[in-house]
């Protein structure tokens, strides 16, 4: 598994491995096509139904790697286990625009607070 990064015209595409690369995505809407992820909740075999759509990103590698901050969440999308993009609770956030998310292996955090260094 790769993730996959597309120009808005198709014409560009790349692919990053999640342990080695992290994505930055600035200004990003959560997409999802709800009548192929609702078929696949109901047992249909999976298909890129879900994506992130954002103004720019960025490639971050091992050196630069962002961590979750404690007010940052996770999003997450599995069509098997719900159809839509949800949050920790399970709520629904499919079309919901973030100023920042970044990919953190398979995963991916909305960066919401801006935690204060110690130092």
């Amino acid at each position: 598994m790769k993730w996959q990064v597309r120009s808005t015209d198709g014409n560009v595409v790349q692919y990053y491995e999640p342990e080695k690369f992290q994505i930055a995505m600035f200004n990003a809407t959560l997409k999802v096509q709800l009548g192929a992820s609702n078929k696949i909740h109901e047992g249909a075999c999976k298909t890129v139904c879900a994506w992130v759509q954002c103004e720019d990103f960025q490639v971050l590698g091992q050196s630069d790697l962002v961590k979750k901050g404690e007010s940052d969440f996770y999003v997450r999308f599995n069509p098997r286990v719900n159809p839509n993009w949800t949050d920790a609770s399970a709520n629904r956030i499919n079309d919901e625009n973030f100023n920042l998310l970044i990919t953190e292996g398979r995963n991916i955090f909305a960066v919401v607070g801006h935690d204060e260094c110690s130092e």
